[in-house]
């Protein structure tokens, strides 16, 4: 596990560099809670609109198993 934590605070990292510049961003922007709030909404309003598309497509997927059973079982009638 040290060997992990070492990689993570490793200098050459991209990461590492990626969260320097988030937190010289984070030290700079005067306004920077309320873009964070605004992100995070966006982000959230996302996932129940995600949520909302999943649901949407599984209960059309159990309607169209339905119809298809009774298709299947109306051509085994004839």
């Amino acid at each position: 596990m040290e060997k992990i934590q070492l990689n993570f605070l490793n200098p050459q990292s991209p990461f590492t560099l990626f969260l320097i510049l988030v937190l010289l961003v984070l030290g700079t922007e005067k306004e920077l809670e309320s873009y964070l709030e605004n992100a995070k909404n966006f982000v959230l309003e996302t996932r129940r609109s995600m949520e909302s598309i999943r649901g949407g497509v599984q209960n059309m997927h159990a309607n169209m198993t339905a119809f298809q059973t009774h298709l299947l079982q109306l051509n085994e009638k004839k």
